[in-house]
């Protein structure tokens, strides 16, 4: 067995072909090191070829400590190739920073392809290399293969990764628009999670069921605890997510109630957040549930116009898909705007 073991790559994004190497190299070691090669011009001249968000190496750190975290024979390090030429170049100097991120010696490289083997046996002659896996068998894939079409390839991405990948989708409306209900209801249609509304159960759970007791610390509050249901409905993912309202919303009922906006509700407003926003027309029927306050139409088109304009003001505007119509035509638009993110067909 080796004392000290490395694995490096761009790991961009990492998959389940890398966790494979990863473990089957931690069992012919006592500690492996995992380290991740980044060139941050590369890096995001890359995401932008595949129409990506920036995917830096802290988010690769995170997704793939996550994934080892239970595995304390195993680390996980940065080597920064920034200042170095672009690979097949600068060999020198990446051997002279890899042994700088590795100062232990290094027992073995292990490797997925032979194609570095020359390099390595130069500047690394004390060291081993071993090939794994070189056809790929197990897992048939690439990170070039999942940038160019992630959501046909989730299954081959790590756990960890996925909610950066997944597609956002917030739904907002005011009162009585069955937000609610449309969120559970696509939620549910295409196998995956969703957020709920938090200021829907604030009153009963803090106050006591009084509405008329609210401060802005309670609308602080709200939109702590809403960030913090959205990160959990996005960790459990698939492909899509859900969210019932946001920030936004919650800045929009602190202006009801308290007569002014929150700045600490507007900080966790961001519409990069979110890939659409689904807006709800206040055209189906208003439902007394004792919570709500607006039933008179020329009021709940007024706030509806309102929160709009909020939408709009924060940066939603090239998001907004407006949804209208009885319920089976909101689900029927629903669907459409959804199919149309993932690139599904339906037959």
């Amino acid at each position: 067995m080796y004392q000290t073991g490395v694995y490096f790559g761009r790991f961009c994004p990492p998959h389940r072909g890398h966790l494979y190497q990863m473990i089957e190299a931690s069992t012919k070691c006592k500690k492996l090191i995992v380290v991740i090669s980044d060139n941050r011009k590369q890096t995001e001249e890359i995401c932008q070829s595949a129409g990506l968000p920036v995917i830096t190496y802290q988010l690769r750190k995170q997704w793939i400590a996550q994934q080892v975290q239970d595995m304390s024979h195993i680390e996980v390090r940065v080597l920064d190739e920034t200042d170095i030429a672009e690979y097949p170049f600068g060999w020198t100097e990446w051997a002279e920073r890899m042994r700088e991120v590795v100062s232990e010696k290094i027992d073995a490289f292990f490797v997925g392809d032979m194609e570095y083997e020359p390099q390595l046996l130069e500047y690394f002659p004390e060291s081993k290399i071993e090939l794994f896996d070189p056809a790929r068998s197990r897992y048939p894939i690439s990170a070039t293969e999942i940038r160019k079409d992630i959501l046909n390839n989730w299954h081959y991405i790590l756990g960890p990764a996925r909610p950066f990948f997944a597609k956002k989708i917030l739904i907002a409306g005011t009162e009585s628009c069955g937000k609610t209900t449309l969120t559970k209801c696509l939620a549910k249609l295409y196998n995956t999670s969703w957020s709920e509304e938090v200021g829907r159960y604030y009153a009963n759970d803090y106050l006591g069921g009084d509405e008329t007791i609210y401060t802005d610390e309670d609308f602080n509050r709200m939109a702590y605890l809403q960030a913090e249901q959205d990160y959990h409905a996005l960790r459990t993912a698939n492909k899509v997510c859900f969210f019932d309202t946001d920030a936004v919303v919650t800045d929009y009922y602190s202006e009801l109630y308290m007569g002014h906006r929150n700045a600490v509700v507007e900080a966790f407003i961001n519409p990069d957040k979110y890939d659409v926003l689904l807006f709800l027309s206040p055209d189906v029927e208003w439902v007394d549930d004792g919570q709500r306050l607006n039933g008179d139409q020329k009021k709940r088109e007024l706030l509806h116009n309102r929160l709009m304009n909020m939408y709009k003001e924060f940066g939603f505007e090239n998001k907004i898909r407006i949804v209208y119509g009885d319920y089976n035509a909101r689900l029927t638009k629903a669907i459409a705007i959804v199919d149309d993110l993932l690139k599904l067909r339906v037959y």
